[in-house]
């Protein structure tokens, strides 16, 4: 359902953009609704990685990114270094 309304919105941005415009258009608010959507998109890979992996290369922008996992799902992910340095999961369920 997302990508549908994404792919609407970027072909809502292109029929404006050629009624107004005419066919010489440049795809000024086409493309710019297309990299708004692409950001976006960026934007929750990295709350994702974040959520799954709190010590990745994301862990820079970890204050901006929401855990997404936890508050969804009202499952609490507590993760675990091993001595060996693995991490491992432990998924309990808050009633």
């Amino acid at each position: 359902m997302k990508i549908r309304d994404e792919f609407t919105l970027i072909l809502l941005a292109h029929l404006i953009e050629f009624t107004v415009f005419g066919a010489d258009a440049m795809f000024i608010l086409s493309g710019g609704v297309t990299v708004i959507v692409t950001l976006t998109e960026l934007w929750s890979i990295l709350e994702n990685l974040n959520t799954l992996n709190p010590n990745g290369p994301w862990r820079a922008l970890s204050k901006f990114l929401k855990k997404k996992g936890e508050d969804y799902t009202g499952i609490e992910i507590d993760l675990n270094n091993d001595s060996d340095g693995n991490n491992n999961s432990v998924v309990a369920e808050e009633l």
